[in-house]
């Protein structure tokens, strides 16, 4: 990985922050549009729940896939030329927090789909 620590960091720990974001609009969304009674609403022919975990998961999928990629890219490079065994370490730690991240964020996109929204 190129460029400073902070952003190898960013890019190691991305995808666990990109799920902190979608469990928290998952379920900070939910919680208030059922206490609001706005359940019910629809948004472009899809209940505005159902909705808003969509393009939350979607998004959060997207993003930690994106970071994945940068990570094996770097991990690919890291082995042409010589690198440090820190950017060694954060390539591989990037890949693996990254993939787990995908799998946090389907694990909380998809219950959401299965049961109902303000039950």
């Amino acid at each position: 990985m190129s460029g400073t620590r902070t952003l190898q960091v960013l890019l190691t720990l991305g995808g666990m922050l990109a799920w902190a974001v979608q469990f928290t609009v998952v379920y900070g969304a939910t919680s208030t549009l059922c206490a609001r009674g706005w359940a019910d609403a629809t948004l472009f022919g899809l209940g505005v729940v159902p909705f808003t975990i969509l393009t939350t998961t979607l998004a959060a999928l997207a993003a930690a896939a994106i970071l994945l990629v940068v990570c094996v890219r770097a991990e690919r490079q890291s082995r042409d030329r010589p690198a440090s065994a820190t950017d060694r370490f954060l390539s591989h730690a990037g890949m693996l927090i990254n993939g787990l991240s995908l799998v946090a964020i389907l694990w909380n996109g998809v219950p959401a789909f299965i049961l109902p929204a303000c039950a």
